[in-house]
């Protein structure tokens, strides 16, 4: 509709006999109360389409509707629009924000052409304090329109859950799949690799090769990097299981002492080459633990590898075992490993046992498992935590915060529940 033609609308007041048009709408209104607000009326008409009243302005008119029907909606922060209610005849709307003093809640526009009263503030205040019948008809319009706004909202959440709760399964069923394809893959490549990492062992032991300075670092370097994609396949097929919940325990006598000395020396040679040091304090003085031995072997090899990963050449590890008793999980063994590498901040202090989470930008670490901020698929802590829960217990970490300036450190702290032998 071209410009001038909207404004030609606008500008028309159609004749309505504001008063009778009130009186039942109004019902019990006095007379001199009905001739106020009538002479205060003012009576326009809008084109379908066209906004009566906009969101945030100064709500210093309210209106009723005479004819047609109008729509009230609300701007949401992505621009997009949420439709509230709809008025017609004989409805009143804008009324709110003159009673609170307050600009428009929602823009108001004609959804189909629509005629309009509109009352100022002072007649419309001033009518209202001296009727209580007005009122009381306001206060129940509006009470009837919160409760229809409730049901709306409710009605909008549910069918938001009922999404939400779609999409939630979908990707569960996704996820599944996924680790399912991780799951064959990783055992799938791991069968050659293994092969291969023997007959590799099995050249590296040939007369020819150790007598051969070049053919020895030849066959140092493969086998080297075939072990190290063994452990990621093996990583692979632990956390899959973890995220399957088809991690399963055999539960045996566990000396924590004997299994910390096997990582100490797995991880000897490391520790040498960047002069870190490993220190364990309490460790001897652990009873003996009934739990399966290879996953915890896991859990303590993977804590103490990414404490030898993320502390500077020169640092401190240190693990300590002792005996506490936790609210809910009863009389624990409580293994810390504490380093004085670079820390955990804040908001990664959670994530960091979630599966393939990796702090920092992975591009820029080194590749080696065991050198500083070296490489690797981000399953150990997932492992680790897989581990701990399996047996029951639990696993946090601290840090100060992280800064490779300062190297604040930080902690990990098992707690492994004591159970009873069934007789």
């Amino acid at each position: 509709m071209p410009y001038q033609t909207i404004m030609d609308t606008l500008s028309s007041s159609p004749q309505v006999n504001v008063k009778e048009f009130l009186r039942p709408i109004l019902l019990g209104l006095a007379e001199e109360d009905l001739d106020e607000l009538a002479q205060a009326g003012v009576v326009r008409a809008f084109p379908a389409g066209a906004v009566i009243c906009q969101e945030g302005e100064p709500g210093d008119v309210a209106y009723v509707v005479v004819q047609g029907r109008v729509e009230i909606i609300q701007r949401l922060d992505d621009q997009s629009e949420r439709f509230l209610r709809s008025a017609g005849s004989g409805e009143f709307f804008g009324e709110m924000a003159i009673l609170q003093e307050g600009v428009r809640s929602a823009t108001v526009r004609a959804a189909e052409p629509a005629t309009v009263l509109e009352i100022g503030r002072r007649p419309f205040l001033t009518v209202l304090g001296r009727s209580p019948a007005l009122g009381i008809r306001i206060l129940v319009r509006m009470t009837t329109r919160l409760r229809d706004a409730d049901q709306q909202a409710i009605a909008e959440l549910r069918k938001a859950n009922e999404e939400l709760t779609r999409m939630l399964r979908q990707l569960e069923r996704l996820d599944r799949t996924k680790s399912d394809f991780i799951q064959l893959s990783a055992h799938e490549l791991r069968t050659p690799v293994a092969a291969l990492l023997g007959y590799t062992q099995m050249m590296r032991e040939n007369p020819q090769v150790q007598n051969s300075p070049q053919l020895r670092a030849l066959v140092e370097g493969v086998v080297t990097g075939t072990a190290r994609l063994h452990r990621v396949f093996n990583s692979i097929l632990d956390v899959s299981r973890v995220m399957a919940g088809n991690l399963r325990i055999h539960r045996t006598p566990v000396s924590i002492s004997i299994v910390m000395d096997g990582i100490v020396l797995e991880f000897r040679r490391a520790l040498e080459e960047r002069a870190l040091t490993l220190e364990q304090r309490g460790i001897q003085d652990l009873p003996i633990y009934s739990g399966d031995p290879d996953l915890l072997y896991k859990v303590f090899y993977h804590l103490v590898n990414n404490g030898i990963k993320y502390t500077p050449d020169g640092g401190r590890i240190t693990v300590t075992g002792r005996t506490v008793d936790v609210p809910d999980l009863g009389r624990c063994i409580e293994v810390t490993v504490e380093d004085t590498g670079i820390g955990i901040a804040p908001q990664d202090r959670d994530l960091i046992f979630e599966k393939f989470y990796r702090t920092g930008e992975p591009t820029l670490y080194s590749s080696g498992t065991t050198t500083f901020k070296g490489g690797g698929p981000g399953l150990g802590l997932a492992i680790a935590k897989g581990g701990v829960q399996v047996h029951g217990g639990r696993i946090r970490a601290e840090s100060p915060g992280y800064s490779e300036e300062i190297c604040p450190g930080s902690r990990f702290i098992v707690q492994l529940p004591f159970v009873e032998e069934p007789q």
